[in-house]
């Protein structure tokens, strides 16, 4: 997580350097789609100057309040991350509208249609942050274990080909879908060798449970007020049962 913050806090800085009067018609967000004559009142140069401070702050307190919270409390980089630069660029759109707002009619409703975009990513990323972040709970049934919550799954004992105690997580090369920050991780994952797995963690994991499963991907397992070692020990038992139960039959 924290070369994602490194990452994007350069990428932030660099902006301000990457745009300029010569290339603006072609990569600056809102004047590349004005036409000719408000791209010829507005104030151009001006505004840069404005955009480059912007992300020269942004880009350096972006990275510092990265680092910090690396040190405090690793889990709410991914907040940090998601949250963060939507904020920020919502900061600028607003001190910034007098630039676009002395535009025209077209150009002022562009600037309006942008700011609903942003306030509306806003939500739905916290909403989602929020929702990933929820307390997921273990439920038995009669065929299957279930757990609750979300990226929350299935699983029906007849398909559990195997179970096993971790003392690591396995090498993770990339998200699918679903959430990570920190010692969280809930969702699709890949990981070496493009193998796929489904991680339900909410917490630092000293041991993981790992359960294999005919029509599942690997799911690996460690929750908030569950013992893996137990609950891999009532498994085994569940498991042994069933399958006693089959020769009896």
């Amino acid at each position: 997580m924290i070369f994602a913050v490194l990452g994007l806090g350069g990428m932030f800085f660099g902006m301000g350097y990457l745009i300029t009067e010569g290339n603006a018609s072609m990569l600056l967000s809102g004047y590349n789609t004005m036409n000719s004559e408000d791209q010829k009142s507005f104030p151009l140069k001006e505004y840069l100057l404005d955009f480059k401070r912007f992300h020269q702050w942004f880009g350096t307190g972006f990275t510092a309040l990265g680092l910090l919270l690396y040190v405090i409390n690793e889990h709410w980089i991914g907040y940090h991350l998601g949250v963060t630069p939507i904020l920020a660029y919502l900061y600028f759109f607003w001190q910034t509208r007098e630039y676009t707002l002395l535009q025209s009619k077209n150009t002022k409703n562009q600037f309006w249609i942008g700011f609903a975009v942003l306030l509306t990513t806003l939500v739905f990323v916290v909403g989602l942050l929020v929702w990933s972040d929820r307390k997921n709970t273990i439920v038995w049934t009669e065929q299957s274990i279930v757990i609750e919550g979300p990226y929350g799954i299935a699983i029906p004992f007849e398909n559990i080909e195997s179970i096993e105690i971790l003392d690591e997580l396995p090498e993770i090369s990339s998200r699918l879908h679903g959430y990570s920050t920190g010692s969280v991780a809930k969702g699709k994952f890949k990981g070496a060798k493009g193998i796929p797995y489904h991680l339900l963690l909410d917490k630092p994991y000293g041991k993981i449970l790992e359960i294999n499963s005919t029509n599942e991907n690997t799911v690996l397992l460690a929750l908030e007020g569950v013992d893996e070692v137990v609950l891999a020990e009532r498994l085994s038992v569940q498991l042994s049962n069933g399958i006693n139960s089959q020769k009896n039959n």
